[in-house]
């Protein structure tokens, strides 16, 4: 029989692209019926919990494993055990006590404590592919936005948006934008880079369409802001180039962007400039997959007889 898996939302795609990309790889090795559900307010958990009763979940069958990423997710995944069973599985470091988890999976840049219901990842989970075959000659750019790591700058990406694609004139290029990136972000490169290009608004885009561009395209360049796409660039097998930003204080996200830069993973403006080359990339990360295998060993994954 199938397991029935209980995916919960905060509405944020990044977190959306974690959940998902676990909800796939565990259907790679599982048969599962997938059950899509927004996350409850603080108020009406408390009350449910009183209750002894989950509205939202009431037509459903009783969930085997409840997934959710983000710190929004925690409680209403907590309610929705409590209430009608299942294992939780929670990306990202939680808020709240590991111990609450059954499975929490976590990057290995929040520094995820040594324990039993502990996964360690490289970077964030994703839905991405790894791809042989990429498209020579085609390439995206995806634009981030400020953030509490970096000190942004339109005109700073824009200068180099513009110096890639005049440089690069054999690749086709693609330029996405992202829900951070500044509403005159766009207009400025449109006004600043001479060369043909497409622009990939991420408003009037299918987030599909984007993922598919990230599968296909050969060359990716991301502002280091975007930790996320960052990950889904080189979960994807592409050549990763990142736009160079000030950081503005040395967190966890800056230390990891840099570990990726020693490491010859990913390809600094600056060290572009030098030979107009990006270099390859050496990881062939599948987490997502890897965590679901990890899942199956721990037993979370037996199918119901």
């Amino acid at each position: 029989m199938k397991l029935n898996v209980w995916r919960f939302s905060d509405g944020l795609s990044g977190h959306d692209a974690q959940s998902n990309g676990l909800c796939l790889a565990i259907k790679e090795i599982v048969s599962i019926e997938q059950f899509d559900l927004d996350i409850d307010t603080i108020k009406n958990c408390l009350k449910n919990l009183l209750l002894k009763k989950f509205p939202m979940g009431e037509d459903l069958p009783n969930p085997d494993i409840i997934i959710g990423a983000g710190h929004g997710t925690h409680l209403t995944m907590l309610t929705a055990r409590y209430i009608r069973k299942g294992k939780i599985i929670v990306l990202m470091k939680p808020s709240l006590p590991l111990n609450l988890f059954d499975i929490c999976i976590i990057p290995k840049h929040d520094s995820p404590p040594k324990q039993k219901n502990v996964i360690e990842t490289t970077g964030a989970l994703n839905s991405i592919e790894f791809n042989k075959h990429k498209q020579k000659n085609k390439g995206l750019i995806l634009i981030g936005g400020p953030s509490n790591h970096y000190q942004w700058s339109n005109k700073l990406i824009a200068q180099q948006i513009n110096e890639i694609i005049s440089t690069h004139k054999e690749i086709d290029w693609t330029i996405s934008n992202s829900r951070r990136t500044p509403k005159n972000m766009l207009p400025m490169i449109t006004s600043s880079t001479k060369k043909k290009y497409e622009i990939v608004n991420y408003n009037d885009s299918p987030k599909k369409n984007i993922k598919q561009l990230v599968f296909a395209s050969e060359t990716i360049w991301v502002t280091p802001d975007s930790v996320s796409m960052i990950f889904e660039s080189l979960s994807s097998g592409a050549l990763v180039g990142l736009f160079n930003l000030k950081e503005k204080k040395t967190t966890r996200i800056t230390i990891q962007i840099n570990n990726l830069v020693s490491n010859n993973n990913i390809t600094t403006f600056g060290s572009w400039k030098k030979k107009n080359k990006l270099k390859n990339n050496n990881l062939e990360l599948n987490e997502a997959h890897r965590c679901a295998l990890v899942l199956q060993k721990k037993g979370l994954l037996n199918e119901k007889i």
